[in-house]
């Protein structure tokens, strides 16, 4: 599956330790047209015969495929032209819904304020000082509250979910309760794999600067 117009894609430098938040902004029969990215610090990595790799998502799933840039034009901003790879060249990547990352963001269970300690499509493990009456077991309701990146807005995502543990940790005198998701919209799904692998990215990238 080839990426789709306005896309978000991530591009890699083959051989080197970095990588950039993209768009696609056209595909044709044989380039790929992406925005060059906002977050490039050194614009001269981005050269013409420059072999990358690019991943992106698509339901459920990760593709990733490598190819080289092969020009450069300026329509309303500046683009980089990529060799479009066969279709069979690129590669499906299935994404787990224990695919997780450790942030902390706010969260709502049955209208109790608490917070985020891992995420993932299938469900998270919050932290706080109460534990509401909340019975392992029992289905309760929830939102989570997704923090935008860039220009991305800030998402709503409410669910339904299954309380699958509760422990009381008496050093730090709070609660962490897992949960997993039982009902909860496909879109909003997929919003969640997308956060996940744009945090993995950021946590990765800081790593590497220590």
């Amino acid at each position: 599956m080839f990426p789709k117009i306005n896309q978000n894609i991530i591009i890699n430098v083959n051989n080197e330790d970095k990588s950039w938040k993209s768009i696609v902004s056209d595909v044709n029969e044989g380039e790929i047209l992406i925005g060059l990215p906002m977050d490039l610090s050194n614009f001269g990595m981005l050269q013409v015969g420059t072999a990358i790799e690019v991943t992106y998502t698509s339901d459920v799933s990760r593709y990733k495929f490598l190819t080289e840039i092969i020009g450069k034009k300026i329509e309303n901003i500046p683009l980089l032209i990529l060799k479009k790879p066969e279709e069979k060249e690129i590669m499906k990547v299935q994404l787990r819904e224990d695919f997780r990352v450790n942030v902390n963001i706010p969260l709502l269970l049955n209208d109790k304020e608490v917070s985020t300690i891992n995420l993932s499509a299938g469900g998270l493990l919050c932290s706080s000082i109460s534990d509401f009456g909340l019975i392992e077991g029992e289905t309760v309701s929830g939102s989570i509250f997704l923090p935008g990146f860039s220009s991305e807005k800030k998402a709503t995502i409410s669910f339904q979910c299954k309380i699958t543990r509760i422990n009381f940790l008496k050093d730090l005198e709070r609660y962490q309760i897992a949960i997993k998701f039982i009902e909860i919209d496909n879109l909003d799904q997929k919003k969640i794999i997308q956060y996940c692998i744009e945090k993995q990215r950021q946590l990765r990238l800081k790593e590497r600067m220590v």
